[in-house]
């Protein structure tokens, strides 16, 4: 028996982590976060401050606290002036990323905070979605408005192409579940999985989609989705043999149905 707290962390497909299948089509790394300063204040009360060092590193820390934290991160602009970062809370126990969107066109904020460890098993991510607005000098925080829960994508079935060794049909078949399949080298259709999940509107066609595969092997699968482009970005996060692993995701997508 062992504990994940226990076990080495490895950050976006660095020596040791799993292989990149999920990420051969990502979006380009951004800077727009280099040398900038702000707040993310959320509705269940958390404050985070973040110091953005350059277009990896950062510093952050809960509001109202004296010491800083410094953690390597990845950015990706998921649409014009929507920034979707993410990094790990090194040194917590179990392992704890964060999976935060900003929207620098309107003052919002969505977090996706992921753990290692459920009720049920030590190596199956449990998380939770919050909604919240950001603070920064020159950029106006909205009071009433956020980010929603939504139901807009349930019905449709995509191909995900994350790799020359990977794509997936995705059906978004409820507002709390997924189904996938990934395709074999002969081109068939292989197992089908299904798992729970959350969606959420971010813009009119872009949506924030954050899957867990339950009782599988437990691992997540957080990314912004923009239908404009039909290209994904975002972040996984499981536990694996010898390492909890914070690793990519970007795949090329292709509407191939829809069911009422």
């Amino acid at each position: 028996v062992y504990e994940v707290g226990q076990l080495n962390t490895v950050l976006f497909g660095g020596e040791g982590s799993v292989p990149q299948m999920m990420a051969g089509h990502q979006l380009p790394f951004s800077d727009f976060l280099a040398g900038k300063e702000l707040t993310v204040r959320y509705d269940n009360g958390v404050a985070w401050n973040y110091r953005f060092l350059d277009g990896i590193k950062l510093r952050w820390r809960r509001e109202g606290e004296a010491q800083w934290s410094d953690e390597e991160y990845r950015a990706f602009e998921a649409d014009e002036l929507l920034i979707f970062f993410g990094h790990m809370h090194s040194g917590t126990r179990p392992a704890e990323s964060v999976q935060i969107v900003l929207d620098f066109a309107n003052g919002l904020t969505t977090c996706v905070n992921s753990k290692m460890g459920s009720a049920y098993l030590a190596n199956e991510v449990s998380y939770k979605i919050v909604f919240g607005a950001m603070e920064m000098e020159g950029l106006e925080s909205p009071r009433y408005i956020r980010h929603t829960f939504t139901d807009e994508l349930v019905g449709h079935a995509f191909s995900w192409n994350y790799s020359e060794a990977m794509t997936s049909m995705h059906v978004y078949t409820t507002p709390h579940s997924a189904s996938w399949s990934i395709y074999l080298d002969s081109g068939a259709l292989g197992m089908n999985w299904s798992a729970p999940c959350q969606y959420v509107k971010l813009r009119d066609g872009i949506y924030l989609f954050n899957l867990m595969e339950e009782a599988c092997n437990g691992a997540e699968t957080c990314v912004v989705i923009n239908t404009r482009i039909m290209h994904d970005c975002g972040f996984g996060f499981a536990c694996r043999e010898k390492a909890v692993n914070f690793g990519l995701v970007g795949a090329l997508a292709r509407n191939i149905g829809y069911y009422v």
